[in-house]
């Protein structure tokens, strides 16, 4: 290209002010897409965790009760007959597991909703608190639900025995409606925070359907079964270690993202092609 060319296309291609003002708006909202897909992106790309199989640790009552009693005893009691915060005669070990081993208790203030954190006691400790909990409802004979045992979803559906498909019906059904499709959670009304699932296992995600955590409903075994329930945290399970099959997870929010990246993108690259269209020559 000779000079005298060179510095044509040089002010043929360099933008008049009014073109850089008109070009500003439709770049902003790229640069916004581009921003918050890379924040998708990255949350897609956090390793969900898993139950490890191992043995159940040893209990020792004992120390339980002076676990409880240094760390939970101002709130809920001596004896877990309440205080500040609800009593525990009668909760049975599935909740106190549940509370503890996805971190939720214990609390600064009782004011504060319980929500999933690490865990601040050992397993072992927790085991030792649990069977505390589990001992003081049987000795004032109201022992609450038992930690549920989990198996997995049947390959062939069977009278008692569902199907992972299944499990994925009774999810949908029962769940999907505070926690996502995917499991992601989301908000309620009043300020209540529905935790993802993705991080939760099997045995928690039984526990919490059995419990019933604030907000969220308990169910019994007259609404699930055994059987049901461990297909639903087989199918939880299922959504948190299975690789995305389009490739990006997109924080596995579900299709509302994947529409939001595609008319984000999509009708932002369509604006900045309209503008440098209607304004050439």
């Amino acid at each position: 290209m000779k000079p005298g060319q060179w510095s044509s296309w040089l002010s043929r291609a360099r933008l008049s002010p009014e073109r850089r003002r008109l070009l500003a708006g439709p770049t902003a909202v790229v640069g916004l897409s581009v921003v918050a897909f890379s924040v998708l992106l990255w949350a897609s790309g956090a390793p969900a965790q898993t139950q490890a199989a191992s043995a159940p640790p040893a209990v020792d009552i004992a120390v339980g009760e002076a676990l409880y009693n240094a760390h939970c005893e101002s709130c809920h009691g001596a004896g877990g007959v309440g205080g500040v915060a609800p009593q525990l005669v009668q909760v049975g070990a599935a909740a106190a597991d549940f509370y503890l081993s996805t971190g939720r208790m214990p609390l600064d203030s009782v004011h504060d909703q319980p929500t999933p954190h690490t865990p601040y006691f050992s397993k072992a400790q927790i085991a030792d608190i649990v069977a505390y909990i589990n001992a003081l409802g049987v000795e004032h004979g109201t022992p609450g639900p038992g930690i549920p045992s989990v198996t997995p979803a049947c390959a062939e559906a069977t009278a008692g025995c569902p199907t992972l498909s299944q499990g994925q019906q009774l999810y949908l059904m029962n769940c999907a409606q505070c926690h996502d499709a995917s499991g992601s959670g989301g908000e309620l009304s009043h300020g209540y925070v529905v935790p993802s699932l993705r991080s939760a296992t099997p045995t928690q995600v039984a526990e919490a359907a059995r419990v019933g955590p604030r907000p969220m409903p308990s169910f019994g075994p007259g609404q699930l079964s055994n059987e049901q329930l461990s297909a639903i945290a087989d199918y939880v399970h299922y959504l948190s270690t299975t690789p995305d099959p389009g490739g990006l997870g997109i924080a596995h929010f579900g299709p509302v993202p994947e529409g939001f990246v595609g008319v984000i993108f999509g009708l932002g690259v369509l604006l900045v092609a309209a503008r440098l269209i209607g304004n050439r020559g």
